[in-house]
């Protein structure tokens, strides 16, 4: 009866593995065309936020969530605007822990970005990101205390002129 459970057992484990080993071996799709191009990407403790381009040159923010198996994205915004400046704004939910709104300029004068939302005391400002594409500036902030609603961001150029308006409601 021993030699029976043995048998039964090793089988078993013998199979788990075998499985086990072959699952881990598979064969995995690579893609060989890449469709979208990476603008900017920032890490941050929660994920990672990544701005796009695809063939068509439109721009998109999306929120990479970090998982056991790799990153998912769990928010997408698409860029809003003209050529020269896009805008895309990412508002917080259950699986985006933080408001991010960005700006990719194309226009050279723009030196900083400063976003001003109602009822919050506090303005934030940021300078001109590097990114992966030549003749573009990417500015972007991310904050937890942004609800999205009812927000002002100023393009401002190198003396502090506003160049640049956009408003939220």
């Amino acid at each position: 009866m021993k030699e029976h459970l043995l048998t039964v057992f090793l089988a078993i484990t013998t199979a788990i593995t075998i499985f086990t080993v072959a699952w881990i071996e598979r064969p995995r799709d690579i893609a060989v065309f890449d469709f979208y191009d990476i603008v900017f990407e920032q890490q941050t403790m929660h994920g990672n936020l990544m701005i796009t381009s695809d063939a068509y040159n439109e721009l998109t923010l999306s929120f990479l969530n970090r998982k056991i198996a790799g990153q998912e994205i769990t928010a997408t915004a698409y860029a809003t605007g003209n050529d020269a400046i896009s805008f895309m704004a990412l508002i917080s939910n259950e699986n985006v822990p933080f408001t991010t709104f960005a700006l990719v300029s194309r226009d050279s004068s723009i030196h900083e970005m400063i976003v001003v939302e109602t009822g919050f005391p506090i303005a934030h400002q940021t300078l001109a990101k590097t990114d992966a594409t030549e003749g573009q500036d990417v500015f972007m902030v991310s904050s937890s205390d942004f609800t999205g609603g009812d927000v002002l961001i100023f393009g401002l150029d190198e003396d502090g002129n506003i160049i640049v308006e956009i408003e939220i409601e």
